[in-house]
């Protein structure tokens, strides 16, 4: 009788100390899955990696420093799952150091809207053609100019670095006449997220702010 006795009296103790434990927080509203896959397309391992918001100055942590059953690297041809909790940010700035000491960065890239993150000499070589007719990581574009005053600036920097204002204009020394259409050519180093400013001759302008120039073939503006 004792025994039975202790026994229900331990039994109550720990559903009492389950139901003390906290429930997880539920994901906030509009959360979405931002984890993705990290593929080494180099001939060197990573050996470092580093995931942070877009604009974070702070690289953080390196993923691959073997805790809690994390790898020390990323072999040649292979891949290794960068999980995050669910949650509304989907623009993150990634660097990855090879064995050599060289590091790779892709600024603003939308985790949410892809699988696999490639870092590597064929990383960019090999990126399939989209549907705009253009490789996928090609954030150039052709400009049409549809007000009635020339464009005297267009610039653009990846989201979160650094005041679009500091970028190149990348018109040059020729304006872009009304009802005239140039192409802006920005380099395929992986970016697809940018902050776009374009200036008129009357010094009004107009701004996009993380705006995927990789997605679109044509820009009309205003």
């Amino acid at each position: 009788m004792r025994r039975l006795v202790l026994a229900c009296a331990f039994s109550f103790a720990v559903v009492g100390l389950a139901a003390a434990q906290p429930k997880p927080a539920a994901p906030p509203a509009g959360a979405q899955n931002s984890s993705f896959n990290l593929v080494n397309r180099s001939t060197l391992a990573v050996r470092e990696l580093f995931v942070t918001s877009a604009g974070n100055a702070n690289w953080r942590q390196n993923r691959l420093d073997g805790r809690a059953g994390a790898p020390t690297a990323i072999a040649p041809g292979a891949s290794y799952a960068v999980r995050r909790r669910l949650d509304t940010n989907c623009i993150f700035d990634i660097r990855a150091v090879f064995a050599d000491g060289k590091a790779e960065e892709r600024k603003g890239v939308n985790t949410c809207a892809v699988e696999d993150v490639a870092v590597g000499a064929a990383a960019v070589s090999n990126v399939p053609v989209a549907a705009t007719g253009k490789p996928a990581d090609d954030p150039s574009f052709k400009l049409f100019n549809r007000a009635a005053r020339p464009i005297t600036e267009v610039r653009a920097v990846p989201a979160g670095g650094g005041a679009v204002t500091a970028g190149e204009n990348r018109l040059g020394s020729s304006p872009l006449p009304p009802d005239n259409s140039r192409r802006i050519t920005i380099p395929r180093d992986g970016n697809c997220i940018f902050d776009l400013r374009v200036v008129f001759s009357d010094g009004t302008a107009k701004e996009r702010h993380k705006f995927n120039l990789c997605k679109i073939a044509e820009l009309p503006v205003p």
